[in-house]
């Protein structure tokens, strides 16, 4: 009873998060962090009758939406990165085309694993293991934006900061009861099932409260250092390919 509570709550969390985005425009501020979203309402919605309705289709399909939904995630890490660094070209550049490449990578990583996922339990296990693997990456990725932020001085506003904290806690707290389901077993199930509604629950309440309305992020006063360092790098990068591009005409007239 619990847990259907939980997930009706979400469920009108979910549809409360889409109609402020509408309402505010930040549908194209966001793109992949409503897309995310508008998929957890459609895949929680869905589930929530056919699991009232008992069908015999329910595992399946929630297997493929958990999996969709893990996937999308990865949206909300590129979304944070493309604001965070939007005012400097050049460090923007660089992540966008890393971010694309892992987006790819991980696509096709995505479409392979479908084409050969086994059925029952060990579809199961292999979907926790893809879990854990998956957002290992993105808790790697997001911490290291953070110290990028931290270094810099770089500025946030609301919303940013709002979709980092609600999808951080969401990523810590299912790493660690992920850990734990592994060290403890199958007695840890309940507990993980729940610990994952009330994270989820909670990473809600925060978009809402921090994405009810636009907010920009605040204009640098000056240029900082993460801009520079990058031409610094990209300058010393072009002298070394000019350099052995000399060295290479030489050695072929010799």
């Amino acid at each position: 009873m619990l847990s259907l509570i939980i997930w009706s709550c979400g469920v009108f969390l979910e549809a409360l998060l889409l109609f402020r985005g509408l309402r505010a425009k930040l549908f194209l501020r966001y793109p992949n962090f409503y897309i995310y979203v508008l998929s957890l309402f459609l895949s929680d919605g869905l589930l929530y009758l056919a699991y009232l309705a008992k069908l015999a289709s329910y595992d399946k399909w929630s297997w493929y939406a958990g999996f969709l939904n893990l996937f999308l995630g990865c949206g909300i890490l590129l979304e944070v990165f493309r604001h965070v660094l939007s005012r400097y070209a050049g460090v923007e550049k660089f992540a966008r085309i890393v971010s694309f490449g892992i987006m790819g990578a991980v696509l096709c990583f995505a479409v392979i694993y479908l084409m050969f996922a086994p059925d029952g339990s060990a579809a199961h296990a292999l979907f926790v293991r893809l879990q854990r693997d998956f957002l290992m990456v993105q808790a790697i990725l997001l911490f290291g934006l953070l110290q990028l932020v931290s270094y810099y001085g770089i500025s946030m506003g609301k919303n940013l900061k709002g979709m980092i904290l609600g999808y951080g806690q969401t990523l810590g707290v299912t790493l660690i009861a992920l850990a734990l389901r592994a060290y403890i077993g199958p007695r840890f199930q309940s507990v993980w099932t729940l610990a994952q509604q009330l994270t989820y629950l909670a990473a809600l309440a925060i978009w809402l409260v921090n994405l009810w309305s636009y907010c920009a992020n605040p204009v640098p006063e000056s240029k900082i250092g993460v801009e520079a360092d990058y031409e610094v790098l990209a300058a010393k990068t072009r002298d070394m390919v000019g350099a052995a591009s000399t060295q290479l005409v030489k050695v072929n007239r010799l």
